[in-house]
C-alpha cells in the first residue's frame, strides 16, 4: 500500500498507521550554522512544494526543537520488557545471569500527535532527566535549539524512536553531530576507567571501555528501547552507527584502501539474514564502503566522522528497497561528501525486512533456532512479519558514555 496524502486524507493516513490524533557525490555543503530552510532543501530531494503537487515526498511530521519542551519523564522500576536477549530474557536466565535489581526506566511521547517517544534507563532514580535528554543551544553557535542526548554513566541509556510502526514507503531524516562518545584511541576512550559491561557479559568481554559510541539512525524490527548490547544485535534491519573501538576489530576506507582502525568510524550497513547467526552478535553485517556493498561478515566503515561537525543522514524505504544517505565533512572524504547506497532487502534477505507475512517459498525462511534457545521461536519462519521502527541515541545500558546532538527530525511519506 502507498499513502496518498492530501489535506482531506491526512487524518485517515495517520489513523491507518496507528497514530493517535488529539558512491561519493559532491553536493553543495551546508555549513553547521546554516538555517533550517537550507538544511531541508539539502536533505529532501523530490519534496512536495505545493499542496497540489504529486509524485513527491510529503512531510508528515518534523521536529526542530524550537518550541518543544522535553517530554515529561518519570522513573519507574524496570519491568524488564521484551524477551530472549533482553535484560531478563531467556538467553541470560539459562546462564544464571540476573539483571540489576535497582534498574529504572522512564518513557514518554512528545511532538505533534506524539509521533516521537523517548525512553531512558538508569541504575539510579536520582539521575536527573536533563542530564540524559535536554533541548539546548546548537553547539555550532548557530541561533537555534537542538536535542542533546547524553549518558553520564555507561549504565545510562536514552533512545528516541517512532511511537508507531512506519508505513511501507517512508523517508526518515535528521541532523546528527558534535559527538563525544570516545575516540577509539588507546587510553580511556571517553570513559572514566574501569567500567564493566556486566552482568550480561563476563570475563574480557566485560571491559566496557574497549567500545564507545552511539547510533546515528537505525531501523529496528521491534520497539526500540535501552537494553544490554546483545539485544539490539538481534533487531537491526539497516543502521548508521559509530563504535569507537580499541584494540580495533574493524577497517575504515581511507579513499584508497582499507586500514585497521576503530577511530570515529561511521558504519553503514544492513544485516545479512542468510548469514550464520551468533547468539551474542546476531547475524553478520553487509556493510557499505568503498563505493560498494562489502562481503557479508566484513566490518568496514564508510569513513571517519569529525567530532565538531553536523551531518545529514536519511533512511528511505520503498517497498523492499532501502536507500541510505549521509552527507557532511568526513576525515577521508572531505567537506563535501555524500555516501548513498541502495539495497534490495528481499533479494539480499536483509534480516526481518518483511513488514508483511513471509511467503512459505521465500529464500529467506529460516526455521533454525539459537542453540541455547531451542524452545524459542524459529529465527525467521514463514508467516512471520516484522514492523519498522526508527531509532537514534544510545541504546546500550552496559556500554557507551558521552553525549551527541540531534536536530531537524523529519518523517516523509510518498504522495502519488
Amino acid at each position: 500500500m502507498r499513502y496518498r496524502i492530501t489535506s482531506a486524507t491526512l487524518a485517515s493516513a495517520l489513523l491507518g498507521m496507528g497514530w493517535s490524533i488529539a558512491g561519493h557525490a559532491a553536493p553543495q555543503e551546508v555549513p553547521a550554522s546554516a538555517d533550517r530552510q537550507a538544511t531541508h532543501e539539502f536533505q529532501s530531494p523530490q519534496a512536495c512544494r505545493h499542496r497540489w503537487q504529486h509524485n513527491c515526498w510529503k512531510t508528515l511530521f518534523e521536529e526542530d526543537f524550537e518550541d518543544t519542551r522535553p517530554p515529561a519523564l518519570k522513573w519507574a522500576a524496570d519491568t524488564y520488557p521484551d524477551t530472549m536477549f533482553s535484560d531478563n530474557g531467556s538467553f541470560f536466565q539459562k546462564q544464571g545471569i540476573a539483571p540489576p535489581a535497582n534498574a529504572w526506566r522512564a518513557t514518554a511521547s512528545f511532538g505533534k500527535h506524539h509521533w516521537l517517544t523517548a525512553e531512558s534507563y538508569s541504575l539510579s532514580m536520582a539521575t536527573p532527566f536533563n542530564s540524559l535528554l535536554a533541548v539546548t543551544d546548537d553547539p555550532s553557535g548557530a541561533k537555534n535549539k537542538v536535542l542533546r542526548l547524553a549518558s553520564p554513566a555507561h549504565t545510562d541509556a536514552t533512545v528516541i524512536r517512532s511511537t508507531q510502526p512506519l508505513p511501507d514507503k517512508y523517508r526518515i531524516s535528521l541532523r546528527v553531530g558534535f559527538a563525544d562518545f570516545g575516540d577509539g584511541k588507546p587510553g580511556l576512550n571517553g570513559y572514566d576507567g574501569g567500567e564493566s559491561a556486566g552482568p550480561w557479559l563476563t570475563g574480557w568481554d566485560a571491559n566496557a571501555t574497549v567500545e564507545n559510541g552511539f547510533y546515528w539512525l537505525a531501523i529496528l524490527d521491534s520497539v526500540p528501547r535501552p537494553h544490554n548490547n546483545t539485544w539490539i544485535h538481534h533487531h537491526r534491519k539497516v543502521t548508521f552507527d559509530s563504535d569507537n573501538n580499541v584494540p580495533t576489530w574493524m577497517e575504515i576506507y581511507n579513499g584508497t584502501s582499507f586500514i585497521a582502525s576503530g577511530e570515529m568510524p561511521l558504519m553503514m550497513f544492513g544485516v545479512d539474514g542468510k548469514g550464520q547467526a551468533s547468539e551474542y552478535s546476531g547475524k553478520p553485517f553487509i556493510a557499505y564502503s568503498a563505493g560498494a556493498w562489502q562481503p557479508s561478515g566484513s566490518i568496514r566503515a564508510v569513513d571517519s566522522y569529525k567530532p565538531s561537525r553536523w551531518y545529514h543522514v536519511s533512511i528511505e524505504r520503498d517497498g523492499n528497497v532501502f536507500k541510505m544517505t549521509v552527507s557532511g565533512d568526513f576525515k577521508y572524504g572531505g567537506p563535501r561528501t555524500t555516501y548513498t547506497a541502495t539495497i534490495d532487502a528481499a533479494a539480499k534477505c536483509l534480516w526481518h525486512y518483511n513488514q508483511t507475512p513471509l511467503a512459505a517459498d521465500s529464500n529467506c525462511v529460516d526455521n533454525s533456532h539459537y542453540p541455547s534457545l531451542p524452545n524459542e521461536p524459529a529465527l525467521w519462519p514463514a508467516g512471520s512479519a516484522w514492523p519498522d521502527y526508527f531509532m537514534f541515541g544510545d541504546p546500550h545500558n552496559n556500554f557507551y558514555e558521552g553525549k551527541v546532538y540531534y536536530d531537524d527530525i523529519r518523517m516523509e511519506v510518498w504522495r502519488d
